[in-house]
């Protein structure tokens, strides 16, 4: 008998909510990726991103890595499905983010675009669009190392919620690309609006998702739990 439910189990792994969402994830991060990274992948865009492609590209394989590894460990997570692969997909998104989100951080303060200057560093001169992108990417790191030390520490609670948060913001940064495709979004604050909304609602939503039941009716405590005679 427990030979045909976990058969079942096995073949209706995609109809279940973490299945369904995995799906989604794999399937809209495949057609986000073909949209904003093939070109870097394929080298189509060397002359854009002159000076600076070997750090666009790097971007691109730690964003890759985000991307998919985090969805696929969310549903590993949440599952306990194929578990022992659990560890190492988690690490990889990890190293694949220590990559991304500190060359995002530098891409989005420094001069990379200016022809008439060297890849560098202007302080003064810094976009509302960069401060936008470097807060996402800082984030992005304060987010993932909280759930770091949250499972060194053995709290998987809070690893389980700083992971969530942490693809959201990973997310974030295909997001806020996707949208300032659209004709007229880029003209929202300067296209610095695009990425702060980009970024904070979504995350904001999560939060909400993630206290929903914290913000419940008081549960029920029995009398002996409570210590009444």
């Amino acid at each position: 008998m427990s030979t045909l439910g976990s058969s079942a189990d096995a073949r209706g792994w995609w109809l279940s909510f973490p299945g369904l969402l995995l799906i989604g994830a794999l399937a809209t991060g495949t057609m986000a990726w073909w949209l904003i990274a093939s070109p870097v992948a394929g080298f189509a865009n060397i002359d854009k991103h002159a000076g600076h492609f070997g750090l666009v590209y790097l971007h691109m394989l730690g964003g890759t890595l985000m991307l998919f590894l985090g969805a696929a460990n969310l549903y590993i997570g949440s599952t306990r499905r194929h578990f022992r692969y659990h560890k190492i997909f988690g690490y990889s998104y990890l190293i694949g983010g220590s990559v991304n989100a500190p060359i995002a951080f530098v891409l989005a303060l420094g001069k990379v675009h200016d022809k008439n200057l060297a890849f560098t560093f202007h302080l003064a001169t810094i976009s509302d669009m960069g401060i936008a992108l470097a807060s996402l990417a800082a984030a992005w790191m304060g987010a993932s190392a909280m759930a770091y030390r949250a499972v060194r520490n053995k709290r998987f609670d809070s690893h389980r919620a700083w992971m969530i948060r942490s693809y959201v913001l990973t997310w974030s940064f295909v997001l806020c690309r996707l949208v300032g495709r659209v004709p007229g979004a880029g003209d929202i604050g300067d296209g610095a609006g695009i990425i702060w909304l980009s970024w904070v609602v979504p995350l904001f939503l999560c939060e909400i998702g993630l206290q929903w039941r914290a913000g419940g009716g008081k549960a029920l405590v029995p009398d002996a739990i409570r210590g009444a005679p």
